[in-house]
């Protein structure tokens, strides 16, 4: 999962992506003139968040439209709708990125990336993330229309977010020695604080729910809490590690 949201942020090592002109002088003499950076140059790069943004916006927009128009959002409680909202956004995420893995250059313009390359070169760490995002999303939306009498059984929603936990985890094993020493930190960072994020949210909502001024939390909004910590927790990291500005 770290490596599809990371492709939202950006690539490379960490000291490039945060001292971009600095790293250019390595190896360099002493008289070594920097490069200087073209307003072209960053006026390429602000087109591309704005393609990025506006893009983004209007394909999710849509998907989750056509989604929730699927559903009959009337019968679901809140809790069933926020952790319908959290699958929709695994599944999101896990599809543009797997455009991306097929299309590496229309995906180059999507993604956070500097060219289609980038993309080929972590085409086997990013076919399992995106793959691991996919059956979450999809484990997480039948675990959130399961129940008795509901449109998907018992048996098959709890069964269908075990395989997608299964899934990610063997993908995880297998693909851990791909990473590089800034996906490794990150992945700390973001597992840290998903769980400071959940943590205190079940904590602060139980203690309230205890002394009786609301509503304890359900099954279904523990699970989107959780759900919903580990992805912001992913790009809060990536934030912190300057992966969010136009590549």
């Amino acid at each position: 999962m770290i490596p599809a949201c990371r492709s939202h942020c950006a690539w490379r090592s960490y000291f490039l992506a945060k001292y971009p002109i600095y790293s250019l002088t390595i190896g360099k003499p002493r008289n070594f003139e920097m490069p200087n950076i073209s307003i072209e140059n960053r006026d390429g790069k602000t087109r591309k968040l704005i393609v990025q943004l506006v893009s983004g916006g209007l394909f999710g927009a849509v998907a989750s439209y056509s989604a929730m128009s699927l559903l009959d959002l009337r019968s679901m409680a809140a809790d069933q709708i926020g952790l319908s909202a959290v699958a929709l956004i695994y599944l999101l995420l896990g599809v543009i990125v797997g455009f991306g893995i097929v299309a590496p250059n229309l995906g180059s313009k999507v993604l956070n990336v500097e060219d289609a390359e980038e993309i080929n070169e972590q085409r086997r760490v990013l076919a399992g993330s995106t793959i691991a995002m996919i059956s979450i999303g999809c484990a997480l939306l039948a675990l959130s229309l399961a129940g008795p009498g509901r449109m998907v059984s018992p048996a098959l929603g709890f069964g269908a977010l075990i395989a997608s936990l299964v899934i990610s985890v063997l993908i995880t094993v297998r693909d851990l020695k791909f990473y590089d020493e800034m996906m490794l930190q990150l992945s700390r960072d973001s597992g840290n604080l998903a769980y400071c994020i959940s943590g205190v949210t079940i904590m602060v909502w139980a203690s309230a729910a205890a002394v009786g001024w609301i509503a304890a939390p359900t099954p279904f909004a523990l699970i989107a809490i959780i759900a919903g910590g580990m992805l912001l927790a992913v790009f809060i990291s990536a934030a912190r590690a300057g992966l969010m500005m136009p590549r």
